[in-house]
């Protein structure tokens, strides 16, 4: 009877022992499927800042080209506005010189004129 007992105990005993393991292992196995899932869902978000990243990258070389095009561009307008004021003043300048001839060649007129009435007035030897 005590050996009976001592059976019945020690069956008992691997019994609770091999559910024991049984839940142990379902255990691991669910840790295992939490820690999978939680190393995806950081990856995921991982993997995602790394494509922003690069986007922004991209955006960012683009940025960099567009502002070296537009100061290009901008140091091209400037030249082209300085040419066009300079060509204005030389205009100003031309219209000065003819304005400075236009009013010698009157002058020389006038007194060619004033020489030829003279001359129309006065008694030829």
């Amino acid at each position: 009877m005590l050996s009976n007992l001592l059976k019945e105990h020690q069956a008992k005993q691997q019994s609770k022992k091999e559910a024991q393991e049984i839940l142990k292992k379902e255990t691991i196995e669910k840790a295992e499927a939490l820690t999978h899932t939680l190393v995806d869902h950081l990856n995921t978000g991982v993997s995602q800042a790394y494509l922003n990243q690069k986007r922004l990258d991209t955006e960012a070389k683009l940025l960099q080209l567009n502002a070296t095009q537009f100061a290009r561009q901008t140091t091209q307008w400037l030249k082209l506005v300085e040419n066009f004021n300079q060509a204005l003043k030389e205009l100003g300048d031309v219209e000065n010189w003819s304005r400075s001839i236009e009013t010698d060649m009157r002058t020389i007129s006038s007194a060619l004129e004033y020489v030829y009435k003279e001359e129309a007035k006065a008694p030829h030897l």
